[in-house]
């Protein structure tokens, strides 16, 4: 991993418990994988990771081609082959007791690499279990990726507490949001349904690849304000992840979506998706 530039193993990596990301939370992030150890749409986490630290008025210490540099360092020092996840960290930085942000100097950048495990293949035939959590979102800062994450944190003991995949929240008006580390997709009749960003979700890198492939394939997709109810209404549903890709939900709160099986529209945009994956590598088109 990187810290601040420099190459150091993760059990000997440190920051200053004077650091406003580990005090206040005071920082942003992304997560990004690799495919044939290159990273993977970087340039769009690259831009939502500076609109974010615009948004809290951090400074961006990296350019596209300075941050690729640093990923890549870290990645051969890495060594080994197979595939990684990458996350890139910025903090405010190392300042006074207080959450004033002006007393820090510099912000702290920090680069994870970690192998990636790849979902097992059979959840992508059966799909998964996922449920509503009774936690809201805040629409208002949840399109930003800060390092305040106990909102997720506490979803994910929920999503164990269930034995479910994933927790979907709602927002403040009780509308569908996403989950902890996804965005959710129903399938009504042909068309896609997917929250709206003023549902406050997070701007999902891979869900705006997938409405990109389906719109490609002649799969309509909506966007908008929808109530749990709808899921009643759709014969289909997946999650959309960096890690996951497209993985298709079969129950919501232990009721079966459609028939309960994985359908056909999400299978056609699953094999779509990894076609466009391997077309984008082939074609050299990652920074």
């Amino acid at each position: 991993m990187s810290v601040n530039g420099s190459l150091v193993d993760g059990d000997k990596a440190a920051v200053s418990v004077f650091d406003h990301g580990f005090l206040y939370g005071d920082a942003v992030y992304e997560t990004l994988r690799t495919y044939g150890g290159r990273p993977f749409l970087l340039a769009e986490h690259f831009s939502r990771l500076s609109e974010a630290a615009g948004t809290l008025g951090i400074p961006v210490p990296w350019d596209l081609a300075a941050l690729r540099h640093e990923i890549d360092r870290a990645l051969e020092s890495a060594g080994g082959g197979g595939e990684w996840l990458v996350r890139i960290i910025l903090t405010r930085g190392v300042g006074a007791l207080s959450p004033d942000p002006a007393s820090c100097r510099e912000p702290t950048r920090i680069i994870i690499v970690n192998p990636h495990r790849e979902n097992p293949a059979e959840l992508y035939r059966t799909g998964v279990d996922i449920a509503i959590s009774t936690r809201r979102r805040d629409p208002a800062i949840a399109s930003i990726k800060t390092g305040n994450l106990i909102h997720q944190v506490l979803g994910a003991r929920d999503a164990t507490a269930q034995g479910v995949s994933e927790v979907i929240f709602l927002n403040a008006d009780g509308d569908l949001s996403d989950g902890t580390r996804s965005n959710l997709c129903l399938v009504r009749g042909d068309q896609v349904l997917t929250p709206s960003e003023n549902s406050g979700i997070v701007r999902g890198i891979t869900r705006a690849m997938v409405m990109e492939v389906a719109r490609s394939i002649d799969i309509a997709v909506v966007e908008g304000r929808f109530g749990p109810e709808v899921i009643a209404d759709c014969q289909e549903a997946f999650l959309t992840s960096t890690t996951r890709g497209i993985m298709p939900v079969t129950r919501i709160d232990g009721r079966p979506v459609g028939d309960g099986n994985v359908g056909p529209v999400t299978e056609r945009l699953n094999d779509a998706y990894r076609a466009a994956v391997r077309q984008r590598i082939e074609a050299g088109k990652q920074p």
